[in-house]
């Protein structure tokens, strides 16, 4: 199993917005230049919804250090106060052409965009069978966009506490079985495996070897193998579970909460790299 390594990152106006994590901003040559000297193959890109680059000119900004873009991060969307599936028709068709203009971007690199926050939190008072049928809805028009452009749309399962659709890595997957399109797959998260399934090791194994990409880190929101005495993960059995499973994806790391980022990040990849790429 080779993993190819990236790290959450986003433009400097990021910076304005809260978010559940914290990712690395600067322009787009400083955040890929950032990425390759501590140790990672790129960057998992988290763009403005409003102001989505530019492919060719993003495209240059990562020759210039040799970075990859793994993943598109829809993120932003829900970071503005929009949702793929919302209450108002009008912030539910501005995030829809948002998440299609992630798709154009991400087309041009042959890439993955992941729904995580952007899908919302859920229609209040709504009936949870209805509000997935509206959301199915939703995602079977966008991978039909996405066969078009050539990207990938990477649905993630997240908690309860975040949103009521699609909670568990079984639900993302029936909803791509259901979707049937070779342009709509799932991915993971080790945040959402440790806090909504029943254990990570199903979690991981109900993705029947579909999930392309997964984000690591520990509840804390730390990166993997930087506080071993702190951590509540066990990530040689997550590696060893993934690689069982076949999986032949990328994966994302957020920086540190605090402190200087640069040690933690070096350290964490170092650590992933030992235990993902024996």
């Amino acid at each position: 199993m080779t993993v190819k390594f990236s790290m959450f990152a986003a433009e400097a106006d990021m910076r304005d917005h809260k978010f559940v994590v914290k990712v690395l901003t600067g322009s787009v040559e400083e955040i890929a230049r950032t990425a390759i000297n501590w140790g990672y193959d790129g960057i998992e890109f988290m763009p403005n919804p409003s102001r989505v680059p530019d492919p060719v000119t993003f495209e240059k900004a990562l020759n210039k250090s040799g970075a990859i873009l793994t993943v598109v991060n829809s993120g932003r969307i829900w970071a503005h106060g929009l949702a793929l599936l919302h209450k108002d028709p009008a912030i539910q068709k501005e995030a829809i052409a948002a998440f299609q203009r992630m798709l154009d971007f991400a087309g041009y690199f042959k890439a993955r965009v992941g729904i995580g926050g952007a899908r919302g939190p859920g229609i209040e008072g709504m009936p949870k069978t209805e509000m997935v049928k509206k959301a199915e809805v939703v995602l079977r028009d966008l991978a039909k966009y996405a066969e078009k452009t050539g990207a990938i749309i990477m649905l993630e399962p997240s908690e309860s506490q975040y949103t009521r659709l699609f909670n568990t890595t079984k639900e993302c997957l029936d909803v791509a079985k259901k979707i049937k399109s070779p342009n709509f797959s799932i991915m993971l998260d080790t945040h959402q495996l440790w806090g909504a399934e029943k254990s990570i090791e199903e979690g991981i194994r109900s993705a029947e070897g579909k999930a392309q990409h997964i984000h690591l880190f520990e509840p804390s929101r730390w990166p993997p193998g930087v506080l071993p005495e702190k951590e509540v993960l066990d990530w040689k059995n997550i590696a060893r579970i993934l690689k069982e499973e076949g999986f032949d994806g990328s994966a994302s790391v957020v920086i540190a909460p605090e402190g200087d980022p640069e040690p933690v990040a070096r350290k964490s990849v170092a650590y992933l790299r030992k235990i993902f790429n024996q």
